[in-house]
């Protein structure tokens, strides 16, 4: 990698300590906390990719890895508290992520403006949009988390419904893979290029359908180019039944996904 990325292996070390007695604390079912230890590895490495190819100045490049390793920090405990990883049936993560890097002092050794865009990604990672008039720094920042967490959750969610395991349920956000089961909504989005809404998601397939429409919400020409060349957008579509439900929707996406530039 890069030898101009930042250097945030204290950090790193934490991250892990604080994984390690979180997952301690997991006597009933460790595996959805590993999920998230190797997504929150997954995401940092997408972001240490982004960051090297769009050459950010020094402390947006900071602030952009510091919030992807931190970004769902408070997954761990939000799936130990409420044994789901749905913020509409628990808590908003990014949010309670703020609130525990500030309980644990994490990022008070760093300037004050690395510290700002840090927080202010980590608390808008998870939003469905960004608000208007955000200033350029903080929206740099955030949107590199975003678009990192959406490589990775692709990947998770390709291998999470091609070979399901005890984890699984948690990953789809426990909605059923009922056949004929969907929601208009979101498959009227896909077919007008719009970006889905978690909020509308009915149905395993929906999922499916939700995740071929992020492509249309990327930032950064290193995202696009990853998130093609991964192939796990194409795998999920591929996999959407033919059915009238579906199949113009799965059709729509995957001519998209073809003729789409790298």
């Amino acid at each position: 990698m890069n030898a101009a990325l930042p250097d945030i292996r204290p950090h790193e070390e934490w991250f892990r300590a604080y994984v390690a007695a979180e997952r301690a604390g997991e006597r009933e079912n460790p595996a959805p906390l590993d999920l998230k230890d190797l997504h929150t590895a997954k995401v940092l490495a997408h972001a240490r990719a982004i960051v090297a190819e769009e050459a950010f100045a020094p402390t947006e490049a900071r602030a952009a890895l510091l919030a992807a390793l931190y970004h769902d920090v408070a997954r761990f405990e939000q799936y130990r508290r409420f044994r789901t990883f749905r913020d509409a049936e628990s808590c908003n993560h990014g949010q309670w992520g703020v609130r525990i890097l500030k309980r644990e002092k994490r990022l008070d050794t760093e300037a004050p403006a690395i510290r700002r865009l840090t927080l202010a990604a980590v608390g808008m990672h998870n939003r469905y949009a960004l608000p208007a008039g955000l200033p350029d720094a903080f929206r740099l920042v955030t949107c590199v988390v975003r678009d990192a967490d959406k490589l990775d959750i692709l990947r998770v969610m390709d291998e999470s419904l091609h070979h399901p395991d005890a984890a699984t349920r948690t990953a789809v956000l426990s909605l059923p893979d009922t056949p004929g089961l969907f929601s208009p909504r979101v498959r009227d989005d896909a077919l007008c290029n719009r970006v889905a809404s978690y909020a509308d998601l009915r149905s395993v397939n929906d999922f499916r359908v939700l995740l071929g429409t992020w492509f249309g919400d990327l930032h950064f020409a290193a995202s696009r180019r990853r998130f093609l060349a991964e192939g796990h957008a194409r795998h999920l579509v591929e996999t959407l039944p033919e059915d009238d439900a579906y199949a113009a929707v799965r059709t729509h996406l995957l001519n998209r996904l073809d003729n789409s530039p790298c």
